[in-house]
């Protein structure tokens, strides 16, 4: 199939760059792969499950926890759902958090076919406006879901505590350019489907990279889990990223891959363990300003 999609864009861009752009551009906002794994549908029997209103559809939420403990998000990545977030949701719900998942819009059980980064944030600012919490909370993010986190958070003047991104892309424009190759098309084809991403966004799409974006974002401290040989994004991401930003720190492990990671114990104990560092913080200094 990669063959004939491939034949097509090359020869679509040589004679109408236009039209090849804007039929990538829709190709690049169907999530291809929407099928929710066998070991990942337990979750949504034991999860409690609530729906937020929104415009596109209403949003498929889920509830784990202590409804009292620290509020954790947690945001899947691209064709993937909630319930990839689990095993990591489950262990948090153990340890007294209250932790929130919901599925992005086209994934899931969504009836949306396509996605694209500014539905994502959308859909991320809505659960948070819904949810209303009076605390800082913490986002546990994977793969492209760390990209919306950070691009979401930086249109929000929320407080969040810890950011947790295992694996993250960086640059926007990368990701285009990488999906041009793949699909074959040519540079002004090319210069069409950015286009089309920046009239969508209303900004640039330089301005949406995840390592300057710090600044924009109120949170207390980032940690980075990426595996050194991952074969989807490479940990060069996360190194750019770790680099811009300040209160950050990288972990570098390897044998996790990219999707394998979020059901691996080695990860879900460090996404464990930084939480409650950062809870740790956090009580010390309230203590700190009552007394």
């Amino acid at each position: 199939m990669i063959k004939l999609i491939q034949t097509y864009f090359r020869t679509v861009s040589s004679i109408a760059p236009k039209l090849a752009g804007n039929q990538a551009f829709e190709l690049f906002q169907r999530p291809l792969n929407k099928k929710v794994r066998s070991k990942e549908l337990s979750f949504y029997k034991v999860a409690k499950s609530f729906k937020i209103k929104h415009y596109l559809e209403d949003i498929q939420c889920f509830e784990l926890g202590n409804p009292s403990g620290p509020m954790v998000l947690l945001v899947h990545g691209w064709e993937s759902n909630a319930a990839s977030m689990s095993a990591i949701g489950l262990k948090l719900a153990e340890e007294g958090h209250h932790v929130i998942l919901f599925n992005l819009p086209a994934h899931g059980f969504s009836k949306l076919k396509k996605a694209n980064i500014k539905m994502c944030k959308e859909v991320f600012l809505e659960v948070i406006n819904h949810l209303n919490p009076k605390q800082p909370f913490s986002v546990v993010s994977h793969s492209f879901g760390s990209a919306v986190t950070a691009y979401a958070l930086s249109k929000t003047s929320h407080q969040v505590d810890q950011l947790i991104f295992l694996t993250s892309p960086n640059k926007i424009t990368q990701i285009f350019q990488d999906f041009s190759n793949y699909v074959g098309l040519n540079k002004r084809a090319h210069q069409q489907l950015c286009q089309r991403a920046e009239n969508i966004l209303h900004e640039p799409l330089e301005g949406v990279r995840v390592d300057q974006l710090s600044d924009k974002i109120r949170y207390n401290h980032l940690l980075l889990i990426h595996d050194s040989y991952d074969k989807i994004l490479p940990k060069s991401n996360s190194i750019a990223i770790y680099n811009q930003w300040p209160k950050s720190e990288i972990q570098l492990l390897e044998k996790t891959g990219h999707y394998k990671m979020l059901w691996t114990d080695q990860v879900i104990e460090k996404v464990v363990n930084a939480l409650k560092e950062g809870d740790k913080k956090r009580i010390k200094s309230l203590y700190a300003v009552a007394f």
